[in-house]
């Protein structure tokens, strides 16, 4: 196997080309006209905007008070919290409506980009680069994912991961082992487990294909260079992940997805084989939610016509090693994204598989090598003097021509025969006030039948302006017809699946009637807390992850849940809805309870009980509470299994609550320590680089 590097640097134009193209592709999020919508803000900004309140008061943020009564938030796997990126927005300038989203295109940049960098690196012209790298960024997994935030930024890493382990491979140096460690902790950091899961996988048969592929050294030398590569870079990859990893493990004895999913529960959200056509109409997945039978953010896998046709075309042509080992590896990923018998098979008897709740998160892992082996076939097209628009690519094209006519034919039948269609409800549509509702209004008008005739129709003259540039072998022509296709493609599909009729100006507008900071918690009942409206609620959550008061009279759904929970949710409402965050157990009125200083990880009370009581906490008990009561440091106690207390006697006194988790603020202090080191060391070698004459001097 040769694979080649680009000696060249990447020049700024063209990662302005690719910033230019996120732009345009994905307007209606870039121009903050429409928010993003459903589990964005419901599920991945409340833990990143907690985080940002407690560092801007100066408090560390380990334990979250303000979901379902607390939880520890360096163990929450969906919030990012040990991303460098996160901490860095938290840090600066805080996350808000629109910092979260700008953090969202981010990530799609780094996803294009850096797929533009690994075919670069396989020896993949620029052009062809451009193309491969703007389908992964705009392809349906990302379209139909931006609700999931780390789904996208996990997908962003995934080829940097690749790039960077392969280049440890090809030179074994200290600039490359803090590379690829850089690299591989900025994807399991920032992830959804399943892709880390997924990635896990995918690197490990990367690393035996390349290991066995390159038969030039000889075996024992070869041997000792693949275990020395792997020893540097586990170890550089622990001491990076060293936080991480003790977080994780101190919170998974204690949330419901600790462990291994079982019968049909293993079954959810696949890649249905009926969402297939997506690949050349991927608007015709937006309706009929039913026929599917899966959610639409699963259904989308589109890549362009032009990588579709060179993909099919590398199924029955000659291949290199790196395009078999794609295909392979596409194909496994392929079938886990499908569920059925093979995800029940890979449940049983492969490790890990049994913790990936969605089995359409691996269509990430089945596109990305999708587009890769596509790549190399259009590459070697270009490059080949022989190749013209003949034999296999001619028969795949007028195929692919046949099926879009057949589906623009049958969509203005059915249209035409029930009616069902936008084109039919114009008066409705204008009546609506306002050009957002009446957009709102014409996407929901948009029928199944429509979706085949209007992007068939798009589908056919782009096939056609593909045709002309493969004959005329116009590889530049090519990459603007790419670019055309796949920024429509998502500018149609963003409405249905990624964005709601909402501007991020109106969600901000609600996230502002938040108290700023982290504030001393009120002395309401918990029931008596303040809300929103229904369509405020709709836009940002349950208010309880906002309104920086420690309780919600009812349970708020959020990924992460602890055991306890049903117990504290035992009749759907608190146990204790009634009182207020703190209170004595036998107080019978007139015993009064004050707090002095509140930060989240700890809170200082001043009590006068008239009799010897119970000082109740209502946040969930978890190890690394403890109280002081002036004299002695205590492991905080329970009150009726769930929530936090501490022993009371007459008279004035003060109890604190600390949660102080000491091992995990080591690990963490590690990590940090590490990360500063190598990216330290990183920038001082690549200046270095980029500099020589000062060197030498």
């Amino acid at each position: 196997m040769q694979v080649y590097t680009n000696s060249k640097r990447d020049s700024l134009k063209t990662f302005l080309l690719f910033a230019f193209v996120l732009i345009i592709a994905y307007l209606p999020v870039s121009s903050f006209l429409f928010f993003l919508k459903n589990d964005a803000f419901n599920g991945y900004f409340p833990p990143k905007f907690f985080m940002s309140e407690s560092i801007h008061s100066g408090h560390l943020p380990l334990w979250n008070p303000y979901i379902n009564f607390g939880l520890p938030q360096y163990g929450d796997m969906s919030s990012g919290y040990w991303s460098p990126v996160t901490w860095l927005v938290a840090a600066t300038t805080g996350y808000n409506a629109y910092s979260f989203t700008v953090e969202l295109l981010i990530y799609l940049l780094i996803a294009g980009f850096g797929m533009y960098k690994l075919c670069r690196f396989y020896g993949i012209s620029k052009e062809i680069s451009i193309i491969a790298g703007v389908s992964y960024m705009c392809c349906g997994y990302m379209t139909g994912h931006l609700q999931h935030f780390n789904w996208i930024s996990g997908a962003a890493f995934l080829p940097w991961s690749l790039w960077s382990y392969h280049r440890l491979k090809d030179q074994l140096s200290l600039k490359h082992i803090l590379l690829a460690a850089l690299c591989l902790y900025m994807l399991a950091a920032s992830a959804h487990p399943g892709i880390s899961i997924g990635a896990i996988y995918l690197i490990l048969a990367y690393s035996i294909f390349i290991y066995f592929a390159d038969q030039n050294v000889a075996p024992a030398s070869r041997f000792s260079s693949y275990l020395k590569n792997n020893l540097f870079l586990t170890i550089a990859l622990g001491v990076l992940s060293f936080g991480m990893i003790a977080g994780y493990l101190d919170i998974l004895p204690h949330i419901t997805r600790g462990e291994k999913i079982q019968g049909d529960a293993a079954l959810v959200n696949p890649f249905s084989f009926q969402s297939a056509p997506s690949a050349l109409l991927p608007l015709s997945i937006v309706k009929n939610d039913n026929w599917f039978h899966t959610d639409l953010s699963m259904r989308n896998i589109y890549c362009g016509l032009t990588v579709l046709l060179f993909f099919v075309f590398s199924l029955f042509n000659q291949k290199n090693r790196l395009q078999r080992f794609y295909l392979v590896a596409g194909s496994v990923f392929l079938l886990l994204s499908l569920g059925g018998i093979v995800k029940m098979f890979s449940i049983k008897y492969i490790p890990l598989i049994g913790y990936v709740r969605m089995d359409g998160e691996f269509v990430i892992f089945f596109l990305l090598c999708f587009i890769l082996t596509a790549a190399f076939s259009i590459d070697a097209f270009f490059k080949n003097s022989s190749s013209t628009f003949s034999a296999s690519i001619k028969r795949i094209y007028h195929f692919t021509e046949l099926a879009l006519g057949i589906c623009i034919v049958a969509g203005f039948y059915k249209m035409a025969g029930t009616h069902d269609s936008f084109v039919y409800a114009f008066k409705n549509i204008s009546s609506q006030p306002g050009i957002a509702s009446k957009l709102k209004s014409l996407i929901d008008a948009v029928s199944f039948y429509d979706a085949l005739w209007m992007q068939g129709l798009l589908q056919l003259f782009l096939l056609w302006g593909v045709k002309y540039c493969l004959v005329k072998k116009d590889s530049q022509l090519l990459l603007k017809v790419c670019i055309a296709d796949l920024v429509i493609a998502t500018l149609l599909n963003i409405p249905f699946s990624g964005v709601g009729k909402a501007s991020v100006a109106e969600v901000q507008a609600v996230l502002n009637k938040s108290p700023e900071g982290i504030i001393i918690p009120s002395m309401k009942p918990v029931n008596a807390y303040d809300s929103i409206s229904a369509y405020e609620s709709g836009l940002v959550g349950n208010w309880s992850f906002y309104n920086k008061e420690p309780g919600v009279k009812r349970f708020a759904f959020y990924p992460v849940e602890l055991n306890q929970s049903k117990f504290v949710f035992a009749d759907s409402n608190s146990i204790a809805a009634s009182k207020p965050c703190l209170f004595l157990e036998n107080d019978a009125g007139g015993n009064r309870i004050h707090i002095d200083d509140y930060s989240g990880n700890r809170i200082v009370v001043s009590i006068q009980p008239t009799e010897k009581d119970r000082l109740v906490f209502q946040q969930n008990h978890y190890a690394h509470w403890r109280y002081e009561d002036g004299k002695q440091n205590h492991l905080a106690e329970r009150y009726r299994d769930v929530f936090l207390s501490a022993p009371v006697n007459p008279g004035n006194q003060k109890i604190t609550f600390v949660f102080e988790p000491v091992f995990i603020k080591k690990a963490m202090l590690v990590s940090c320590i590490a990360f500063i080191i190598f990216l330290f060391v990183l920038t001082a070698i690549y200046l270095k680089s980029f500099f020589p004459s000062s060197h030498r001097q």
